[in-house]
């Protein structure tokens, strides 16, 4: 459906939580790391364009540094556009609740700064490819970092922020000229508008 209708999202939410089989066991996630990448790669068969995010849990129960490894491994082999890292804490009336949860509250911050400035990186390197394309964004309003910018976002979920346009107004769509990315925002000028700054 999403490589063939128009109106659906090229985006897709699909999390991964670990890459490594025996702590996606534990967590009763239902398949493996490498069923996730066969999903990843059907996806991008279908949708070459597709952008990706995901989930990850770092710290949970039992997970060795070996098992955060293939989790960091999984996550550079895959490149998603984003993704969402967190640190275990134990939720109540759920198996792993009644866990010893044995990984230090020091590890899994260094855990998650680590996999944090992995997908940073990934993400500059994924959003620098924009850089001198024109995408579709969906207008929301005021960027809520910058009150003279305005933003919006892209069909493939990103945060796009631009100067504010006459006539365009929250709801609209509109064509932007990507000149700048980051990790998670791109930068740019309504197309017909890049001599106004």
């Amino acid at each position: 459906a999403m490589a063939t209708l128009p109106a659906v999202s090229p985006h897709l939410h699909l999390p991964v939580q670990s890459g490594s089989d025996r702590i996606l066991k534990r967590m009763r996630r239902g398949y493996t790391a490498d069923d996730y990448r066969a999903a990843i790669v059907r996806l991008r068969k279908a949708l070459p364009d597709v952008a990706l995010t995901t989930d990850v849990i770092v710290g949970f129960p039992s997970e060795t540094e070996d098992e955060f490894e293939m989790t960091r491994a999984l996550m550079e082999e895959v490149r998603v556009d984003n993704a969402y890292i967190f640190k275990y804490s134990p939720r109540p009336d759920t198996p792993a609740a009644s866990w010893d949860d044995d990984v230090s509250d020091a590890e899994k911050m260094r855990r998650n700064q680590v996999l944090l400035a992995d997908q940073e990186v990934r993400g500059v390197s994924i959003n620098e490819g924009f850089v001198g394309k024109t995408v579709d964004v969906l207008v929301e309003g005021v960027s809520l970092r910058n009150e003279t910018r305005w933003s919006g976002r892209s069909g493939g979920n990103k945060i796009v922020v631009f100067p504010p346009v006459s006539g365009v107004t929250p709801g609209d769509l509109c064509r932007v000229r990507i000149e700048r990315a980051m990790a998670q925002t791109l930068y740019g000028q309504v197309a017909g508008n890049e001599e106004q700054e």
